[in-house]
């Protein structure tokens, strides 16, 4: 089965952060985005479709877990994982309590690890892709 190739958005209001990830994530599977500001992020995650959102927590006019409360109201499929150098137990549980799926921690120490966790999400969006597909065709073939 061929794989999906899947859309990423990144959003930092730092673009050394950006391109940091845009290279780690370099990958003819995935199309990556950027954004320096989380309300064009929004703007952007309603006029495109994306499949996964890297987001800082502490960026200014809306905080990334504001973000996050926003794309899940929006569209709860897509992934979420957070990013964040102030490391603080009330976010990272607020950000899991919210729907990210993981948190990352700046300074980034190991940019592979970033790459897996988002080749493993990717993989798991495979597998709900394949069942849901499945699950129409039988569908179609019980009507």
């Amino acid at each position: 089965m061929k794989k999906k190739a899947y859309k990423i958005l990144i959003v930092d209001d730092d673009s050394f952060i950006l391109d940091t990830l845009k290279l780690a994530l370099k990958n003819t599977r995935y199309t990556i985005t950027t954004a320096t500001n989380p309300l064009k992020a929004y703007r952007m995650i309603e006029d495109t479709h994306f499949d996964i959102v890297i987001s800082d927590i502490l960026m200014p006019e809306m905080d990334g877990i504001t973000l996050l409360e926003k794309i899940k109201d929006y569209n709860g499929m897509i992934q979420v994982v957070m990013m964040t150098q102030e490391i603080s137990i009330n976010n990272t549980i607020k950000a899991f309590r919210k729907g990210a799926v993981d948190i990352f921690f700046k300074p980034f120490e190991n940019l592979n690890q970033i790459s897996e966790t988002i080749d493993q999400i990717a993989a798991k969006l495979d597998r709900v892709n394949a069942i849901l597909k499945r699950l129409v065709q039988e569908k179609k073939n019980n009507d």
